[in-house]
Parts: C-alpha cells; sequence; structure tokens
C-alpha cells in the first residue's frame, strides 16, 4: 500500500466529518472521490483481492446497521470507500482495515453510552411515562431529557407526539415539524452522533494503536 494512503484516507474522513456535524449532510462526491481513489491506488499495490473482501465485509456490516436504524446513506458510504482505500493495514489489526475501524468505532460508542447513562443517573432524569423496567434502564443508556425549544437537527426524539417511548429514532425526521407538532415541554432524545468523526478516530486509531477489540481479545488469551 503507498506510504500516504493513510493520510488520504484521515484527510477524506475529516473532511466528511467536517459536513456531518456542521450540517449532517454530506456530498456523494466525496465517498466517490475516496472510492475512486483505492481503485488508483489498487494499480500500484495490486491488493484487489483484499479490496474486494473488504468492499464486500463493509458492505455486509453497512446494510445490517441500516436496516437496524443505526447506520445512515453517508456511514454506508463511508465505510465501503474506506474498504477500497485502504484493504489492510500492518500492525496489531484485523487483515481487513475496515473491520478494526469498525471495531474501534463501537469501542467509542461504548463510552459515549457509558456517559450517558453516567449523565442520567448524576442529573436523576426518570422517564415519567408507561414502560417496562428494561425499556427504561436502555432509555437511561442512550438518551436524556432536553426542552422542545433547545430540540435541533443534532437531537433525535425518542418518543412520537402522542409520548410513546421508541428507542430506535427516525434518523430522517423533521426536526421542525416535530417542534410543531409536540405540545410538550421536555422530550427524551438521543444524541445525533456524528458517524463519520467516529468513524475518523477510530480510523486514526487503528492506524497509530491498531484494533482495540482484538487488542483486548488477545490480552485476555495471553
Amino acid at each position: 500500500m503507498p506510504p500516504f494512503a493513510p493520510a488520504l484516507a484521515v484527510g477524506f474522513l475529516l473532511c466528511g466529518s467536517y459536513y456531518d456535524v456542521k450540517t449532517r449532510e454530506i456530498p456523494d462526491s466525496l465517498w466517490l472521490a475516496m472510492g475512486a481513489s483505492g481503485f488508483i491506488l489498487r494499480l500500484w499495490d495490486n491488493q484487489w483481492r483484499l479490496m474486494g473482501v473488504g468492499v464486500a465485509v463493509a458492505c455486509g456490516l453497512a446494510f445490517v446497521l441500516a436496516i437496524s436504524g443505526l447506520f445512515g446513506g453517508a456511514d454506508m458510504k463511508a465505510l465501503i470507500a474506506l474498504a477500497c482505500l485502504v484493504p489492510t493495514y500492518s500492525g496489531v489489526a484485523s487483515p481487513l482495515f475496515v473491520i478494526s475501524v469498525f471495531n474501534n468505532l463501537a469501542v467509542l460508542k461504548v463510552l459515549e453510552v457509558g456517559i450517558v447513562f453516567s449523565y442520567n443517573m448524576i442529573r436523576g432524569n426518570r422517564y415519567r411515562g408507561k414502560a417496562s423496567w428494561g425499556k427504561k434502564v436502555l432509555l437511561y443508556f442512550t438518551g436524556f431529557p432536553r426542552s422542545r425549544e433547545g430540540l435541533d437537527y443534532r437531537f433525535l426524539p425518542l418518543e412520537d407526539e402522542a409520548g410513546n417511548l421508541h428507542l430506535l429514532p427516525d434518523i430522517d425526521i423533521d426536526i421542525a415539524a416535530f417542534r410543531e407538532r409536540c405540545d410538550r415541554e421536555n422530550i427524551w432524545v438521543t444524541y445525533g452522533s456524528p458517524l463519520i468523526l467516529y468513524m475518523l478516530t477510530g480510523c486514526i486509531i487503528a492506524f497509530l494503536k491498531g484494533d482495540l477489540v482484538l487488542q483486548l481479545f488477545l490480552h485476555l488469551l495471553a
């Protein structure tokens, strides 16, 4: 793999992170350019087979996470484009670089969940509506109450206008329309984490430190 490939991957994801944090809208041309760069680099290192396997794995992961509501369209495209650009990387990492990045992203999300739960416990946030004990516990790990006036594109409601709880948010919801329809002062929401930023962080960790999940697994086996 060309020595400048990691810098290229970080550059593309950094640009995508900027758009993701700023507007949550990322132009498809960015991921097309990133994926096309991977095809060009394969003329250099001839890692066509690894790239093909990596893209297939990325497509599978993206599809499962998309239908579960955890990934948006841009997240899917970024993961696939990354698999094209960097099929593998030396060090303590999975043979497929995209798996290491995904594992590191998952670790970051687990840390986020822990922070949200701690925040709710410290602030004494409790859901007052009707829901099972297990559903409330999951809510405390993933959401927090926020005023209706404070809702914007960064926060996804976990309740509908009638106050019914939904642990999987609608990532395509029109927040402005929801605010107009909802007449309650406080709504439980989840932070619409900019996953491209998490992917960028997971990518940098993979380049510098490797696959955190794999390293933990190897440490437990030692």
